[in-house]
């Protein structure tokens, strides 16, 4: 079963799956965990078989919630209380499924490419173009920020024009994300509040900032990615012991 750990649309129809036992997902855990998993970065990686074999029934039930329809309500908040599951959520998967998903996106190759080129899961940079473009490529905000992430020609250093096409957009936006997901120590959830209010504004309200419009943008962010994720999931060799 290939997997692929990362630094970190809707469904058409999701159904509702029964929870998985706890024994079956355990032991299917510790295959996925293995040192021998191929890697491209992550936001904080389960890296030894010993810290496989430590994975205890607050994981397993923390795994279960996040394939649940109710993981995508409040997410920030279920990340940070439930840090670990949500680190085995993202981290691994069968690759095929992952693929299939990210060919349901549009741009799917190209989000690909550019995640990998800059150490970045492509399901969360998929997750943010959705919201910040809803995938059009000549989107234009009134700051300014143009295409599928949203960058401003002053902070990826190139002109509009180039920002419109979508390959060169989603490098300099990966590009700008990874910078904030290393400036930020790897939270997630501070990189993304940066890529929406600046990092500036993160600094000085030493957190989220309180902006509705910043918080909203990264629930929406982590609700899309979660949803990715989790149907990635039910689609993969685990799909059997998931229904």
């Amino acid at each position: 079963m290939p997997t692929e750990r990362f630094l970190l649309l809707p469904t058409s129809a999701r159904r509702r799956r029964s929870r998985l036992p706890a024994a079956t997902l355990l032991f299917f855990l510790i295959l996925l965990l293995t040192p021998n998993a191929s890697s491209v970065g992550g936001l904080g990686e389960v890296r030894t078989a010993a810290e496989a074999s430590d994975l205890d029934s607050e994981l397993v039930e923390g795994l279960n919630s996040w394939l649940e329809e109710e993981a995508v309500v409040d997410v920030p908040r279920r990340m940070r209380e439930r840090a670990r599951s949500f680190e085995v959520l993202v981290s691994y998967h069968d690759h095929e499924a992952r693929v299939g998903r990210l060919a349901q996106i549009p741009f799917g190759s190209e989000i690909i490419e550019a995640a990998q080129r800059h150490g970045l899961d492509p399901l969360l940079v998929a997750a943010v173009v959705e919201v910040e473009s809803s995938f059009r490529p000549a989107a234009l905000s009134h700051r300014g920020a143009v295409g599928l992430m949203q960058v401003l020609p002053s902070t990826a250093r190139a002109t509009a024009d180039a920002l419109r096409d979508p390959q060169i957009n989603l490098d300099r936006g990966a590009a700008y994300l990874r910078h904030l997901l290393e400036r930020f120590g790897g939270d997630l959830e501070l990189a993304l509040a940066a890529y929406n209010a600046g990092p500036t504004a993160v600094r000085r309200h030493a957190g989220v900032p309180p902006y509705r419009e910043t918080r909203n943008y990264v629930h929406k962010v982590l609700r899309r990615y979660v949803e990715h994720h989790r149907d990635v999931w039910h689609t993969s060799e685990m799909a059997p012991f998931l229904s």
